[in-house]
């Protein structure tokens, strides 16, 4: 029985470890790439959370006309209040974003005082803010809540972050509709809003109202492999009186 030769085994050896480098690299890569879609995935479920949260809460905005009327205090702030400011750095252009910070009543249930879970009214204050933490230096995305309702939209209450990895947080409020002579609206969009409670309820003013009609929200976020997805949703306000109770 003819044995192989020396040269013959030598061959055979180096093909075999050149088909099993082949194969280990194609796992390696097919690993990688299945971790940066799972890395991925997580990413846009975290962002789809924190969404969901702020939708829910502006979906339930309130402007409290008996508020804002009420006691010896009438500049009580209530409704919502939009602003922009600059936020983190872009990484491709190295200039910084401006972000949005909102601050509203909301018809809603507490997040943050379970304790009183048995007496909650379901109507208080909420903000969302990406403000940089001064120690870190990293952007912290916060949402702040205040139990009962006082003159300031802007402070109060509790304040807990919710993710260290937003780096986009925009919104946009629709201010108008404008019917066209050929159909459809022209849209007109702010970045900024403040519902004043001296002017939007002066029936004297040409637009006579206290919430927007529409909220776009922008957000994005960083995952751990370094990568940003984001998102852009639009949610309908129920404008006042769809809630006459409420602003009584």
């Amino acid at each position: 029985m003819k044995g192989f030769t020396l040269l013959e085994l030598l061959i055979s050896i180096a093909l075999l470890g050149l088909v099993l480098s082949l194969l280990y690299g194609a796992f390696f890569q097919i690993s990688n790439s299945t971790l940066q879609v799972k890395s991925t995935l997580e990413t846009r479920q975290e962002l789809r959370l924190l969404m969901k949260m702020v939708l829910d809460d502006l979906q339930n905005v309130q402007y409290l006309k008996r508020f804002a009327e009420s006691g010896q205090t009438p500049q009580r702030e209530t409704g919502l209040i939009a602003e922009i400011k600059l936020g983190p750095e872009n990484t491709e252009t190295g200039e910084l974003e401006e972000v949005s910070s909102i601050y509203f009543h909301t018809a809603n249930k507490s997040r943050f005082y379970p304790e009183e879970k048995e007496r909650d009214p379901e109507l208080h204050e909420v903000a969302y803010t990406l403000e940089e933490n001064p120690d870190t230096k990293t952007w912290e995305f916060i949402r702040r809540e205040d139990f009962y309702l006082d003159r300031n939209l802007r402070e109060g209450g509790k304040s807990y972050v919710l993710s260290e990895a937003v780096t986009k947080f925009e919104l946009e409020l629709l201010e108008s509709e404008t019917a066209l002579a050929g159909g459809g609206y022209q849209e007109k969009w702010t970045k900024e809003w403040n519902s004043d409670e001296n002017e939007c309820n002066d029936p004297m003013a040409a637009e006579n109202f206290c919430l927007p009609r529409a909220i776009k929200l922008t957000m994005a976020l960083k995952g751990e492999d370094e990568k940003t997805v984001s998102d852009t949703q639009v949610t309908n306000l129920c404008v006042p009186p769809c809630n006459p109770e409420i602003f009584e």
